[in-house]
């Protein structure tokens, strides 16, 4: 596997200084990508990518991220950037509303409350001549200089638009639609994305529709670049009701990837296309955090965070549809987190075990987190024998209350871990003594199975959760951390959740920064 080199990344503020950093050459074009912030030292300061092509061809911007609780859009645009470009300029602002998106919220916060809905603040031909904010004034000042050719801003929906049955008074929702100017839209393009989504949809009910006769709402940036511009412009909707982070950003990839076909602005399929290519300039830690059945959502998003505050990696989630060998092996590492080690292992079924399995022998990095350090042992029939740990499991019977599981513990507590020296190295920034959230992680012991060399212990549990008797005693001193190679990779099995413990998040980075290391 190629691994990449981590470097400092370098931006500057496209409106204090007109001055741009090249973030690498393709080979087989004149291709160059350019780093901007828009709001250098503002709160709400957020990069602006520019993929210029050297050929003629359209200048197309793509936003995510307008409101806070749409992360696909954002999550999409940000995997949109990297592909590579035949002709014309790519232009992706992917967190277009950097405070909204850290609260979760569709609004901005602490603003004046009409400037809070960020794509109602744009000017409208009759209706508003001047951008509300300063947010929106930036926003428009640099789409404006562009003067773009085509502008897609990516959005979720909270209900599916052709099911959601709204009460009296209410909005129709548009999830899963297409929202654009019919009368500027070549429909041959249109019905080339709508198309391009449908084919990723089973359920008749969340189908994608064009919304195409009333166009954007006024003030939006989308209705902004139609009406003051005189340019096209379109809102692709997808819906977060029921479908994971994966299932919306590969629907938003798909009909961009439709549109830049289209306009000849590529020339092969980038739907799966989520990080810079082997040729590119790598500037971070690429992580594959799983997201599918199995992994906790909630247990998904604390990561997330995590890894979003970290400057020097990236990440994306894959449900079990992107366990593959293509799609991971344009990751340094692949993280499985929280929930259920055996649900998470029949979702990816054995494909995708042999993958996970492929790519760490190749030289990928494992991060496996209580579930994920259940998946990644050699005890289960379905384990993906990753590291030397046999598992504490089986049942007992327990006086008064019958036969109970062993792993099960009951509910999260705080238990007190004690870093080797080995951990320490890895762990330094933390104390050697540390109480880390538990919640039922994998008590573990050597396995001696064939072909894996023993683990290496990085941190001690010195307290134990006991919910039975039986229990009793077969925690506490066990290992908590472990590591070890599998093949050129290497695999840090976390039975705990630093990630979710207040001071201990820089453990998780910790760890990937491990096991992302170059073994050459």
């Amino acid at each position: 596997m190629n691994r990449r080199i981590v470097l400092p990344s370098r931006v500057v503020s496209l409106f204090c200084l007109i001055f741009l950093i090249p973030t690498f050459a393709a080979s087989s074009h004149a291709e160059q990508t350019d780093a901007l912030v828009l709001g250098l030292g503002k709160t709400w300061e957020t990069p602006i990518y520019v993929n210029d092509s050297g050929r003629s061809g359209p200048t197309v911007i793509v936003t995510g991220g307008v409101h806070g609780n749409e992360p696909a859009g954002a999550s999409a645009a940000e995997q949109i950037r990297h592909w590579p470009i035949r002709s014309g300029k790519l232009i992706v602002i992917p967190r277009l509303n950097v405070t909204a998106l850290a609260s979760n919220t569709r609004y901005t916060p602490d603003v004046a409350e009409d400037e809070k809905d960020l794509n109602r603040n744009f000017p409208y031909s009759g209706i508003a001549s001047e951008p509300r904010g300063e947010i929106a004034e930036a926003v428009w000042q640099f789409v404006s200089k562009q003067n773009p050719d085509w502008l897609f801003d990516l959005h979720e929906g909270y209900e599916f638009n052709i099911s959601h049955q709204p009460k009296p008074g209410q909005d129709k929702s548009v999830g899963s639609t297409i929202i654009c100017d019919s009368k500027l839209q070549p429909a041959i393009m249109t019905e080339r994305m709508l198309s391009a989504a449908n084919q990723l949809v089973t359920d008749p009910d969340r189908k994608f529709l064009l919304r195409g006769k009333s166009g954007p709402k006024r003030t939006s940036l989308a209705a902004a670049v139609i009406n003051v511009l005189g340019k096209p412009a379109m809102i692709l909707e997808t819906t977060h009701q029921f479908q994971r982070m994966p299932v919306r950003t590969r629907q938003h990839r798909a009909m961009m990837n439709a549109a830049l076909h289209h306009l000849g602005m590529i020339d092969s399929n980038c739907v799966d296309i989520l990080t810079p290519s082997e040729e590119q300039s790598r500037r971070k830690i690429y992580v594959a955090v799983y997201d599918d059945e199995g992994a906790s959502e909630r247990g998904v998003g604390t990561v997330s965070k995590v890894l979003r505050d970290n400057e020097a990696m990236a990440f994306s989630r894959l449900d079990a549809s992107d366990i593959r060998k293509e799609m991971l092996s344009q990751f340094d590492v692949v993280l499985f987190g929280g929930g259920s080690g055996s649900k998470e292992a029949a979702t990816i079924g054995d494909n995708g075990a042999d993958a996970v399995r492929h790519f760490v022998n190749d030289g990928g990095g494992y991060i496996g987190i209580c579930a994920g350090a259940y998946l990644c042992s050699a005890h289960y029939a379905w384990s993906l024998n990753l590291v030397d740990t046999h598992v504490l499991t089986g049942k007992q019977e327990v006086e008064g209350k019958g036969l109970k599981s062993m792993w099960y513990r009951g509910k999260s507590t705080s238990q007190k871990i004690q870093l080797t020296p080995e951990g320490q190295e890895i762990f330094g920034d933390v104390a050697e003594h540390l109480d880390v959230r538990y919640h039922n992680g994998p008590i573990v012991s050597p396995r001696g199975f064939e072909g894996l060399e023993p683990y290496t212990v990085l941190g001690w549990f010195r307290t134990e959760k006991v919910l039975y008797p039986p229990q009793k005693g077969t925690m506490i001193n066990t290992p908590a951390i472990v590591s070890g190679d599998y093949g050129a990779g290497k695999v840090i099995s976390i039975s705990p959740h630093p990630e979710s413990t207040e001071g201990l998040q820089s453990m998780l980075t910790s760890a990937i920064e491990a096991v992302a290391v170059d073994p050459r």
